[in-house]
């Protein structure tokens, strides 16, 4: 799809087929924030660095939507993920057809479209889920 667009600039990378979300760090007080932050929010620090953060995660809730939204046909899930770094991210889930979702199971970021607008692809992160809970 050459006609992709990002759905943020600067939030995430894919390179050979893994995603990354990207973040900031206070250099201060080590603090993480996604997406970036212009100060830290613990110690008022202004002075961050990017922080590339890890593509894997732990399914910290989810809900399935089952109403017509403006971008997503039902049922759609969303959830929360947590990551090693201390962030927890909002965002799609990709669940296929049958496939088992739980709390706790392993997550990885990737990247795809989102919807389609003005015959532009909008791109953007999703978790998958990795492993079955409980295994």
């Amino acid at each position: 799809m050459s006609n992709r667009v990002p759905i943020r600039e600067g939030i995430f990378t894919e390179e050979h087929g893994v995603g990354r979300l990207i973040g900031n760090k206070c250099t201060s007080c080590g603090q993480i924030f996604f997406p970036k932050a212009d100060f830290c929010f613990s110690c008022l620090s202004k002075v961050m660095e990017e922080a590339p953060l890890s593509h894997r995660g732990k399914l910290y809730s989810y809900t399935i939507g089952r109403l017509p939204s403006t971008r997503f046909s039902p049922p759609y899930f969303v959830g929360m993920v947590d990551l090693p770094e201390g962030v927890r991210i909002f965002a799609p889930l990709k669940v296929t057809d049958g496939q088992t979702v739980g709390i706790g199971m392993d997550m990885e970021v990737v990247i795809e479209a989102l919807f389609e607008e003005n015959d532009k692809y909008v791109i953007g992160y999703k978790f998958k889920p990795l492993s079955v809970p409980g295994d």
